[in-house]
């Protein structure tokens, strides 16, 4: 492919910034190409497009840290988290850049043109549209969102494993559906916000950095724990078809694989309890969910 040859990865990997800015750039290049050529149903394509214009990238770094992982003749689990720090950072910048370009997206594009072309990420917000602005602090809450959380997760390390570097596609559609919720509903409560007294904000920009302070927190805590299952499932599948079964390095590489999706789980537990935290404790973001909805 063209795009990978535009920039070098040594750059990626010195300046990590540079992931943002081509999540940012493939978001706009994939949703305007499903636009063109798939105008039927561009929701899905466009982020086909996105996981195709970033795996020569992934798959590269992932690559080139199985190598150096290689070399050691023994490895612990944090020099593994160390080791695989750069891919962390790629996964986590691209991640916000995705998320930011289909909230810019859909906070600037009328609402019939944003309805259309993010039919599929809207359906999320107004299946759940019951129960967002009204949730409680209860077990069986907790246990639906364990339950969703850990059912990405569980996903992002299979595709990674089956794929190669095929969780760049899981990733990138939740920074779609995270990015399009969150830009429509600060569009949608600046919208109504002129017509209530109450309102919580008035402009969509102001609405959206409200929303994204409250919840970038358990946002970018559970967005981890998907991250560090792609990169488990991605190490893991390379350590198969390099490593010798039942080697010293094979049996390494598993047992850091199995402390990293451990790791994952703890931090996906942590994420869900900040989010029902949010739901519960935030009475801002509660107006802002009951204005968008007017």
């Amino acid at each position: 492919m063209v795009l990978e040859y535009l920039y070098p990865l040594k750059l990626i990997e010195r300046n990590p910034l540079y992931a943002f800015l081509l999540g940012f750039g493939y978001s706009v290049i994939g949703i305007g190409a499903a636009l063109l050529l798939f105008p039927e149903d561009p929701t899905i394509v466009a982020i086909a497009f996105i996981a195709i214009m970033f795996y020569p990238t992934i798959n590269a770094l992932m690559k080139e840290e199985e190598e150096l992982e290689s070399e050691k003749e023994e490895s612990s689990f944090f020099s593994f988290f160390t080791d695989h720090k750069s891919i962390f950072k790629v996964y986590a910048l691209a991640f916000l850049g995705i998320l930011l370009a289909f909230s810019f997206f859909s906070m600037v594009l009328p609402s019939i043109a944003s309805n259309y072309i993010f039919q599929s990420q809207l359906s999320v917000l107004y299946g759940n549209a019951g129960t967002t602005g009204g949730a409680i602090f209860n077990v069986p809450l907790l246990k639906s969102l364990l339950s969703n959380n850990f059912s990405v997760m569980i996903l992002a390390f299979l595709t990674a494993f089956l794929l190669g570097d095929g969780a760049i596609f899981l990733l990138a559609w939740n920074a779609s559906v995270w990015g399009t919720i969150f830009g429509t509903i600060a569009k949608n409560a600046a919208v109504k916000g002129a017509a209530v007294s109450w309102a919580v904000c008035k402009t969509p920009a102001n609405c959206f950095l409200i929303v994204m302070l409250i919840v970038f927190m358990h946002m970018i805590i559970e967005a981890f724990a998907y991250m560090c299952a792609a990169t488990a499932g991605g190490t893991v599948s390379k350590a198969v078809l390099k490593e010798r079964f039942f080697s010293i390095r094979f049996k390494n590489l598993a047992f850091n694989t199995i402390l990293l999706i451990v790791f994952a789980l703890v931090v996906l537990a942590i994420g869900a309890l900040v989010e029902t935290s949010v739901l519960v404790n935030s009475d801002t973001y509660r107006l802002i969910i009951r204005q968008s909805f007017l």
